[in-house]
């Protein structure tokens, strides 16, 4: 229903900005006889379906630029060494990849039995080869490492990002004043969003004191109690009690119910009176409404999806993921990347 609602809503706008006349600064696109349709209003219009096409468009160019910038560094490597780019190639790589470990090679035989070649004999040489070649891909990335760290290479090209709002009030932890948000739109029904919280806990302890985590609603049709967990989460954050309701919800996501919600708020202290009657009463559906749409707006449909200084990240990415653009965030800010260790540290 909240969809078909955001959608009259858009059009009323639609049609309030085609009566402005347009300017320099937004340019009409169409014209309906005396009325036009501005730059800012197609913008609006196709908000959501250019955020995904910019995104694959700087990612395309980010990989063919690297290709490029990688295949130039290996043929100068080679020169200095008088080697063709093969000869290099090979010494650095395929000359360097040793036997895989037979412990390995066993345990991927057992776990990828039924999908190997039947004879065992074969089935060791598929599973030998494999893993040859993962270890070809991994000294291949190393060296592009290696190259482009002596090169002092950089990426100069700006990725695509999108504005959000963080209004008072929307859960956050992490300084107010940090370098990096991440906003995280997600479901407690969602088994991929219950699978990620490890991993965004990890991802603040290294990066500790310079990352705001803010937690935003994605409640999804499929999951009946998505979006009354999300409304009460946020009651639960009305008594200082968010990130505990938070953690208490994923655990229990296939049993939630409301009156399990309502009795989960007695058990963390909370006032379960005025509890229930934030929930009875809708308090914050609006608001978790409102979260649906602006992520929707950005082309995030599914959960979980993430912005990190405005830039998209769907689903439950590795680590490696989000520390990719993290630390690509810092260094643009000259801010100091935290060493991979730290965060283990932290643990123990």
């Amino acid at each position: 229903m909240w969809t078909t609602t955001a959608s009259i809503l858009l059009s009323v706008a639609a049609v309030a900005c085609a009566q402005a006349p347009a300017s320099a600064d937004d340019p009409a696109v169409a014209k309906i006889g005396d009325e036009v349709i501005t730059a800012s209003e197609l913008e609006t219009l196709t908000g959501s379906s250019l955020v995904s096409l910019r995104q694959q468009i700087y990612e395309t160019q980010v990989s063919k630029l690297e290709a490029e910038i990688y295949k130039r560094l290996v043929l100068k490597a080679a020169a200095a060494e008088g080697m063709t780019e093969g000869e290099y190639l090979r010494s650095r790589i395929d000359e360097m990849a040793g036997e895989p470990d037979e412990g390995e090679i066993v345990k991927l035989m057992s776990q990828y039995r039924s999908q190997l070649a039947q004879d065992d004999v074969q089935a060791r040489a598929q599973v030998v080869q494999a893993l040859t070649q993962r270890e070809k891909q991994q000294r291949s990335q190393e060296l592009r490492q290696v190259l482009f760290a002596e090169a002092g290479v950089e990426i100069l090209l700006e990725p695509p990002r999108v504005e959000v709002a963080v209004a008072d009030g929307t859960p956050f932890r992490g300084p107010a004043d940090a370098p990096i948000v991440l906003v995280e739109y997600t479901d407690f029904q969602c088994p991929f969003c219950t699978r990620i919280q490890p991993t965004l806990d990890e991802v603040m302890k290294r990066y500790d004191g310079k990352i705001r985590h803010v937690f935003k609603q994605l409640p999804l049709p499929m999951h009946k109690e998505a979006q009354l967990a999300g409304a009460a989460s946020l009651c639960a954050q009305d008594q200082g009690k968010f990130w505990e309701y938070h953690d208490w919800l994923f655990a229990n996501q296939r049993t939630l119910s409301r009156e399990s919600m309502v009795a989960q708020a007695g058990v963390l202290g909370m006032d379960a009176e005025v509890f229930t009657a934030c929930l009875d009463q809708g308090k914050y559906l609006a608001t978790v409404r409102a979260d649906m749409a602006e992520a929707n707006s950005f082309g995030i449909t599914g959960t979980p999806g993430f912005l990190i200084n405005g830039r998209v990240l769907t689903g439950a990415q590795p680590i490696e993921d989000f520390e990719a653009i993290i630390d690509q965030e810092l260094e643009r800010r000259g801010i100091e990347i935290p060493p991979k260790q730290a965060a283990a540290e932290a643990t123990n």
